[in-house]
């Protein structure tokens, strides 16, 4: 088990994963997956000093990853790091990929100067379980989200 940056020969493994986990969504599964898509923003992720991927690998085998991106915050001079994404391989779920993951999407973050890393879930997945992980690695619940639904 390691944690390693992503190259953008990873890209078809993290859309494989992403794909998985836009089907198992509930809430994204109503919207069409586009691989195309997915694939070109995890690679300018990879290649964008301000973006990062992380991946959580077991005997070679990509089983989950994290993506980060670190932005201006809109009404002054502070940076926040945003996580983009982050997947894990239902199999490696409640085991240590996740609490790996974040922790190198934390860090990351503060090499980087950010004032602060915004995180959650939007899956429909878990999300309490996934929140009170976030929480017992420091993080402190901050943000309401909300959808308006245009017929789909």
């Amino acid at each position: 088990m390691s944690i390693r940056t992503a190259t953008t020969a990873d890209v078809p493994r993290i859309v494989d994963l992403g794909a998985a986990l836009h089907a198992e969504s509930p809430r994204w599964s109503r919207i069409p997956f586009n691989r195309s898509r997915a694939a070109e923003t995890m690679t300018s992720l990879i290649l964008n000093p301000s973006g990062v991927v992380f991946l959580y690998e077991v005997d070679g085998i990509v089983v989950g990853g994290i993506a980060g991106l670190l932005q201006p915050h809109w009404a002054c001079d502070a940076s926040i790091a945003h996580e983009m994404s982050f997947v894990i391989d239902p199999e490696y779920r409640g085991g240590m990929a996740a609490c790996r993951l974040i922790c190198s999407l934390v860090a990351w973050g503060r090499i980087k100067g950010a004032a602060w890393l915004h995180a959650g879930t939007s899956t429909g997945l878990d999300a309490e379980m996934t929140a009170k992980l976030y929480e017992r690695l420091g993080f402190d619940r901050c943000a309401i989200g909300l959808e308006y639904h245009y017929g789909n």
